[in-house]
């Protein structure tokens, strides 16, 4: 049995703890180890122990280094937050280009207003209560003043000067791009290459590739860090750990990442295309090895985009591996399967026609008792086309999440709870209620299921673990509302009703950031948004509005009745 490094055995037997006490908090400034003999012999019961310990532990250290705080050491952590906020940014530009017009006026205009909020000493006015944005800080590093310490003055004072820093650098960098210095480099002259052998580069001194380490263990670090700086969600990191695993599958537990080669990214690509599709969850390849699966017949395969969603995977590792010291180059740089644009396109799902929607609408709302007899069926399909929100979005919205802001209601689509999970962290998001959705009475029926004591909007849905709460919504959309309408075909689906969504918001010339952000799309300037809040309530309000299915005004009164 594998026993934790805080765990040791005694001569005689016996488990004893043991924790590393900082030497800021040591009387004498030292680095020192508190041990504590569990009194057990059993591996089971001193792991359940230690676990009590461990979490009193961690709560010493934090409270003990937070009220102990020197103000060198709160304005270190506040670089080192915006530095990393910024690194982001940065790397934003670098990889989707300039930041837009738009995006770049936001920025300059949050600069000029932070400025006078520093000067006039009052707090910052982002859409992000800036309280909310102390406590996340404080939160993230542990540090949990009361407003009654000084550390906390200094943290108010000084959090304002480090957003500043952060808009200024983001600006310049962005700047940067603005000009093309091609003058030649100093100390260059006119003599033909022709004559004169060009001296080489200079040497760059680089550090050397550090000791050994094996792929499994770099994975696990990798995502470790991915989920702690809170880069993915649940669902992407079970798919990274799926990727991942290949590379032990194929080259050993014991394999040293720098020991890889080009033929082995050759070796990797082979085996995707042979790999089945959900090899570990279909009965026919689940547990079984992977030298076995690739062999099968007669199962289908990975598409190209899966191919290359591995293949993206593998490139972020070993650039996180190249960054780090352990290899000389990153192996799966731009390695990628090219795909035919047109074919692709004429794969992807379509959205409904005008004349298809009031189809839906007209099933939905007038022909309730035939078609929708449930409230999941009524309401889920209805969200949909008035939100653009993915299917499981819907379905596990919380009665909690429908909530008003400045006479303004909206749906909080967040992963906060039991069994909820978003996509990315684009998905988190505020969408306002259709004023559509109001008049259909929705807002009645939430506070119908409230009254009752109820606490999810469609509480009688099971969740799965592979489908999420969704599943039951989208079978009864797709396999009997639509072949009842006659508009069944390959491309239309639930998930067309977002198509739907984003082609009407687009016809309607709302601007694409806009748009993004109501569907939960990532975007350029996704780190500055997600932490300083984004677009406002009352903008993305005008911006849903613009949704028009014309639905007469006595269909809406009499749904409204009913």
């Amino acid at each position: 049995m594998f026993v934790p490094t805080y765990l040791l055995k005694s001569r005689h037997g016996l488990f004893y703890f043991r924790w590393p006490l900082p030497k800021q908090l040591h009387p004498r400034g030292k680095a020192e180890t508190i041990k504590l003999s569990l009194q057990t012999r059993d591996p089971q019961k001193a792991l359940r122990l230690s676990r009590s310990l461990i979490q009193i532990g961690e709560q010493l250290n934090d409270y003990g280094l937070a009220y102990g705080m020197r103000y060198d050491e709160l304005h270190g952590l506040l670089k080192q937050h915006f530095r990393e906020l910024l690194d982001k940014v940065r790397n934003e530009i670098d990889i989707q280009g300039r930041l837009n017009e738009k995006t770049r006026q936001e920025y300059e205009q949050r600069l000029a207003q932070t400025e006078h909020e520093i000067a006039d000493d009052k707090p910052l006015s982002f859409q992000t209560d800036y309280q909310t944005l102390l406590a996340g800080f404080m939160a993230q590093y542990k540090v949990p003043f009361s407003h009654a310490d000084e550390q906390y003055k200094w943290l108010e004072r000084d959090f304002k000067k480090a957003v500043r820093s952060f808009l200024r650098a983001a600006l310049d960098h962005d700047a940067s791009y603005e000009q093309f210095d091609l003058s030649a480099p100093t100390g260059s002259t006119s003599i033909s290459a022709t004559n004169v052998k060009p001296e080489p580069p200079p040497v760059t001194r680089r550090e050397p590739i550090s000791a050994g380490i094996t792929i499994e263990e770099l994975a696990k670090r990798f995502i470790m860090e991915r989920k702690r700086g809170g880069n993915w969600v649940e669902t992407t990191v079970s798919g990274k750990e799926e990727y991942l695993g290949l590379l032990t599958e194929l080259f050993g537990a014991n394999r040293d990442i720098a020991t890889l080669t080009q033929q082995d990214v050759t070796i990797v690509k082979d085996t995707l295309f042979a790999l089945p599709k959900h090899r570990h969850k279909k009965q026919a390849t689940i547990g079984k090895p992977l030298a076995e699966v690739i062999t099968m017949t007669n199962l289908p395969r990975l598409s190209v985009p899966s191919i290359n969603k591995y293949l993206q995977t593998y490139n972020d590792f070993f650039g996180y591996a190249h960054q780090h010291g352990h290899i000389k180059q990153n192996l799966f740089a731009a390695v990628a399967i090219k795909q035919n644009r047109q074919r692709l396109q004429a794969k992807t799902r379509e959205g409904f026609t005008p004349e298809q929607v009031r189809t839906i609408l007209e099933a939905i709302v007038d022909g309730g008792p035939v078609h929708a007899r449930k409230p999941h069926q009524k309401w889920g399909p209805l969200i949909g086309l008035y939100t653009g929100a993915r299917l499981n979005e819907i379905a596990q919205i919380d009665l909690a999440d429908i909530k008003q802001e400045d006479g303004i209601w909206y749906f909080d689509l967040n992963d906060e709870g039991d069994e909820k999970k978003l996509k990315t962290l684009s998905s988190k998001r505020r969408v306002p209620v259709h004023n559509d959705l109001i008049a259909l009475g929705l807002l009645e029926y939430v506070q119908t299921l409230r009254m009752r004591g109820g606490s999810k909007l469609f509480h009688d849905l099971s969740t799965s673990v592979e489908h999420g709460r969704g599943r039951a919504i989208g079978r009864w959309f797709n396999e009997t509302l639509l072949p009842s309408l006659g508009i069944k075909t390959k491309l239309l689906v639930f998930h067309s009703l977002r198509h739907t969504v984003v082609t009407k918001l687009v016809n309607a010339q709302v601007d694409g950031p806009l748009i993004k952000a109501l569907v939960g799309h990532s975007q350029q300037g996704v780190t500055y948004q997600s932490y300083f809040g984004g677009h406002t309530l009352t903008l993305l309000n005008e911006a849903i509005q613009k949704l028009d299915y014309s639905l007469p005004a006595q269909k809406l009164d009499t749904a409204h009745r009913d």
